[in-house]
């Protein structure tokens, strides 16, 4: 769809639509209602994923089956680390990871509620 804003701007397309924003010096992200939502529900679906793997963890805190001898015991403690407990383990980067999310579900959250709140005001002038 293509729409006209002033006499010599025709936008065509959204990324046209950001690109003249950000050239009339506009510095933040304009996104629709629904879209906010739909991003919300997306991280809301992504955490609870990243929530069920971090309590599937706990299940690889002892790797087993890596035989008697000195070295396949330490092999097996060396992975139990990488799942649990170690410096750049699993359980640390799903913690980050969910995070991020959570931070990121609060952000489109709060741009979805904004954007309600100032559809309402103009709709009531």
């Amino acid at each position: 769809m293509n729409r006209t804003l002033g006499q010599e701007c025709v936008v065509s397309t959204e990324v046209d639509r950001m690109d003249l924003m950000a050239g009339l010096g506009f510095d933040q992200l304009a996104i629709d209602f629904d879209s906010a939502k739909r991003v919300a529900v997306a991280f809301t679906a992504l955490r609870e994923e990243l929530d069920a793997a971090l309590r599937s963890v706990s299940d690889l805190r002892e790797v087993k089956g890596m035989g008697t001898l000195k070295s396949g015991q330490d092999l097996a403690a060396k992975f139990s680390k990488k799942a649990v407990g170690g410096e750049d383990s699993l359980e640390k980067s799903l913690t980050s990871h969910i995070q991020v999310v959570t931070e990121m579900r609060t952000s489109s959250s709060n741009a979805s509620t904004a954007t309600a709140k100032s559809t309402t005001r103009m709709r009531q002038r």
